[in-house]
C-alpha cells in the first residue's frame, strides 16, 4: 500500500454560528492525483486554507507525513514540503517571471541580511542555484523562454502555468492547485493535465480543487465530494460518477 501524505482526522471549522467544513476525514497517498470537487460555497478552499495554515481547526487534527501540522504557520508548513497556488492568480505583475519563480525559493535560502551585503562565495553560489531551480521550474511548466518578460504581460493560462512553477519552486513534497483550470480554453487544459502527469511523474503528490468535470475525471486517481462543508462521498472517478448522492447534491447527471 501506498505512504499517507496527509491526512484529515475529522476536522472542522466554524466561523461564528457557520460551520463551513464539518468533521471531514480524508487520507492522499503518496504519488496520487486526488481532486476535491462539490458545488460553490461546499468547503473546498476552506479546506486548502486549514491545510496550509490560514485557518486553525476549531476541532480535528492535520497530518503531514505523520506530523501534526493543525497548529503551524503557513511558512512552517511550506518549509515541511506543502505548496499551494490560488483561485485568483497572485502574481507580482511588475516582476520578471523568473523574479516570481524565485520568491518561491525563499523559504529554502540561508542568506542572511548581512550576507546579502558582503555577497561572498557562499552567497553566489546560492544565487546560482537559485536561479537553476527556477529556471528547471520553468521548463517544467514550458514557459523558460518567458522568463525576462514581465507576468502582466503573460497571456492568462500561461500566468496560471507561472503560479504553479512558483509553488513547484518551493521544492514541496505536496502541491494543492485550487481551480488550476479556470478560465483556461480546451487546448490550454489538455496542456495543463500533461503537465500535472508530468509533475507527478517526478514523485509529487497533487490535491486539487476543480470544477471542470471533464478534466478532474480524466486526471484524478480519486475523487472526494463536499457539500455543505461535509464529505459525501469518496472514490474513483467511476465510482463518483454512479454515485446517487454526488449526482443529486452536484453533478446533476452521470459525467461521461
Amino acid at each position: 500500500m501506498s505512504k499517507v501524505i496527509l491526512e484529515l482526522n475529522s476536522v472542522t471549522i466554524r466561523f461564528g454560528g457557520l460551520t463551513a467544513v464539518d468533521n471531514v476525514n480524508m487520507k492522499i497517498e503518496q504519488g496520487t492525483i486526488r481532486a476535491l470537487i462539490g458545488p460553490n460555497g461546499a468547503g473546498k478552499s476552506t479546506i486548502f486554507n486549514l491545510i496550509t495554515g490560514i485557518y486553525p481547526p476549531s476541532a480535528g487534527e492535520i497530518s503531514f507525513l505523520g506530523a501534526r501540522i493543525s497548529d503551524l504557520k503557513p511558512h512552517a508548513i511550506t518549509e515541511m514540503g506543502i505548496a499551494r497556488t490560488f483561485q485568483n492568480i497572485r502574481l507580482f505583475d511588475e516582476m520578471t517571471v523568473l523574479d516570481n519563480v524565485k520568491i518561491g525559493q525563499h523559504c529554502r535560502t540561508k542568506t542572511g541580511f548581512l550576507g546579502s551585503i558582503i555577497r561572498g562565495p557562499s552567497v553566489k553560489a546560492e544565487e546560482k542555484a537559485i536561479t537553476e531551480a527556477s529556471m528547471e521550474a520553468l521548463k517544467l511548466m514550458e514557459l523558460e523562454h518567458k522568463a525576462d518578460e514581465l507576468a502582466m504581460n503573460l497571456p492568462y493560462g500561461e500566468q496560471r502555468r507561472l503560479e504553479i512553477a512558483r509553488a513547484l519552486a518551493t521544492n514541496p513534497k505536496l502541491i494543492l492547485l485550487d481551480e488550476p483550470a479556470a478560465g483556461m480554453n480546451p487546448q490550454e487544459k489538455m496542456t495543463l493535465v500533461a503537465m500535472i502527469r508530468k509533475i507527478q511523474s517526478r514523485g509529487l503528490t497533487i490535491f486539487l480543487v476543480e470544477h471542470d468535470m471533464k478534466f478532474v475525471m480524466n486526471l484524478s486517481d480519486r475523487i472526494a465530494v463536499l457539500d455543505y462543508g461535509r464529505k459525501i462521498a469518496a472514490g474513483s472517478p467511476a465510482e463518483i460518477q454512479r454515485d446517487p448522492a454526488v449526482i443529486a447534491a452536484y453533478l446533476g447527471k452521470e459525467v461521461v
